[in-house]
């Protein structure tokens, strides 16, 4: 099961799942013509099912978990976000909740199914920007460092049963809005590889911590070496 899989990266993250042989669920908010377009295309090889829930509001993760118990799905990937633009003096209490939410109580929850079902592998989605600070984002950036340390806590408190890993990403994925020249620009100056990456880099990240059976509470940054720079935050 992808969280978020009915476009963009959740999307392709479903795709090439499908194509490793994975049946999917996919899980979309506002994407449901998107999740049902893809659901058509992967069938063809795969069982396909589409579930539809807003993790953001109240209930809506505990909708999510309802909806796949049937299908019984062993992975889980937790693609879903939001993409708040808002700073520590503009941020509101519904858009630090709203994130937090989507990202860590989400979380929670899928590993909670997980747990009960007997085992699994829960594998969320972090950002490589939640070690420093992202002025312009500060709700989701809290929330995607609150779920970075989460996935190291889980993995230890879900051992051996369930496993639980992250992938911290950098750039690979352009913003709709983002001219080109502008990505490449800004990733030339802020990664030490000094280009952009692309999907293909998360799929090849994430097929090797799921084929790993002996890996969890990792934390695999594929970003291009820009974890080298620091973390603002330490070692807290």
């Amino acid at each position: 099961m992808v969280t978020g899989s009915g476009r963009r990266l959740g999307a392709l993250v479903a795709t090439d799942l499908a194509k490793r042989g994975w049946d999917i669920v996919i899980h979309c908010n506002k994407s449901r013509k998107e999740a049902d377009r893809l659901a058509e295309v992967l069938r063809a090889n795969q069982k396909v099912w589409v579930v539809e829930a807003d993790l953001a509001t109240l209930g809506g993760a505990e909708s999510l978990v309802e909806q796949m118990k049937p299908f019984s799905p062993s992975l889980v990937v937790h693609s879903a976000s939001l993409w708040t633009a808002d700073n520590w003096w503009t941020a509101g209490l519904a858009d630090w909740e709203e994130n937090h939410r989507l990202q860590s109580w989400t979380a929670i929850l899928l590993a909670r199914y997980l747990w009960e079902k007997g085992g699994g592998h829960l594998v969320t989605i972090l950002d490589a920007r939640s070690r420093d600070r992202d002025s312009q984002h500060f709700s989701y950036g809290f929330a995607k460092r609150e779920m970075a340390s989460l996935t190291r806590f889980l993995a230890a408190e879900l051992a051996p049963s369930v496993r639980v890993n992250g992938l911290a990403l950098g750039m690979v994925l352009k913003p709709e809005k983002m001219p080109s020249r502008e990505w490449t620009a800004t990733a030339r100056e802020s990664t030490p590889l000094g280009r952009p990456g692309n999907a293909s880099h998360v799929m090849k990240a994430l097929a090797a911590v799921v084929g790993n059976p002996y890996l969890t509470g990792q934390i695999l940054a594929v970003d291009g070496g820009r974890h080298l720079k620091g973390d603002l935050f330490g070692s807290i």
